[in-house]
């Protein structure tokens, strides 16, 4: 038996393409993989298949959304624990050479990860860094794929069954319902609220609940927008977690979103994805779980109308039907 560890430090959504990794090792009966992930992603970390334990401590070089840099006492400490586990292993699907050389000093004698600047110096074996214009999980099981069993699907993917289970509220029992995220990692990659409430607006009259989602700050501004209000829910009433909105998630008929860390645990999840690039990189960071999914892609969002956002939501739709 192999033990391997998986590292990524990175955000949420390099997290779950990080999950088709997880999957192909998940399929050689000779590895007991863990997980090293930055604190604010460890409970979706423990949803990426064949995980057996997570550790949770961010980079002290790094911040995660919402939050300062890392602890650089919480690192060492984990670094430390790590080090007790005598992993035979460590992929790392990223080109900073920081993770690399800590997990040196914590004697992992195999440490294999993607070419970048420095990286050489403490890998092991330096893979081919994945093309900018490939979707980012077929690239990465490219590049990792020496040490892959061959024919894993390119597909993020996240263990449901995994997921704890909460009590549906009594507002989303009634009816179907469809998550709604309003918000991108930045402000200026937002599709206009205007055209979001008219497809609020339209779920509604189709017979769907919508389920607003996003941080406590950003559902407060909703909130206080009076047309915005009038449509929907607020998924902070019951989410106070990645967990429970991957739960929330997990539920949903369908996700309409930003190219963002929530739309793809949508995808790994299995859930149909309607996702606005505005703009992004539609190629690489497509939605790329199993589920049907659209994408709307604008090089503005001001050249998103709302006839193409209804026209987007229709044919995601029709995909439903057939």
């Amino acid at each position: 038996m192999r033990k391997v560890l998986l590292v990524c430090l990175d955000n949420l959504g390099d997290l779950i393409f990080t999950s088709a990794l997880a999957e192909a090792l998940r399929q050689d009966p000779d590895v007991e993989l863990s997980l090293w992930c930055k604190d604010y992603t460890a409970r979706i970390g423990h949803l990426l298949p064949g995980v057996q334990q997570v550790f949770a401590a961010d980079p002290f070089w790094d911040k995660s959304p919402g939050r300062k840099k890392g602890s650089a006492r919480l690192f060492f400490r984990t670094l430390r624990t790590i080090q007790k586990e005598q992993f035979d292993m460590a992929l790392i699907p990223s080109s900073c050479w920081r993770t690399p050389c800590f997990l040196r000093m914590a004697g992992i004698r195999q440490r294999i990860g993607l070419a970048g600047r420095k990286n050489g110096l403490f890998l092991t074996q330096v893979l081919p860094a994945p093309s900018r214009h490939e979707p980012v999980v077929a690239g990465l099981l490219r590049s990792f794929q020496p040490v892959l069993k061959p024919g894993v699907a390119p597909h993020t993917c996240l263990d449901r069954e995994r997921l704890p289970q909460f009590q549906l509220p009594a507002e989303l029992q009634s009816k179907p319902y469809v998550c709604l995220h309003a918000f991108a990692g930045r402000r200026d990659r937002c599709a206009p609220l205007p055209i979001l409430q008219g497809l609020a607006r339209q779920l509604e009259s189709m017979g769907y609940a919508v389920l607003w989602m996003g941080t406590g700050p950003e559902l407060q501004e909703l909130r206080q927008n009076p047309e915005v209000s009038m449509h929907g829910l607020y998924a902070d009433r019951w989410a106070h977690d990645l967990l429970s909105v991957a739960w929330l998630i997990s539920r949903a008929r369908f996700f309409i979103g930003h190219d963002s860390g929530p739309l793809h645990v949508a995808g790994a999840l299995g859930i149909p994805v309607l996702g606005f690039y505005l703009p992004g990189e539609p190629l690489r960071t497509m939605p790329q779980g199993a589920g049907p999914s659209v994408m709307i892609v604008c090089d503005d969002p001001a050249a998103l109308d709302a006839q193409s956002a209804g026209a987007g939501l229709q044919e995601l739709l029709d995909q439903l039907k057939t």
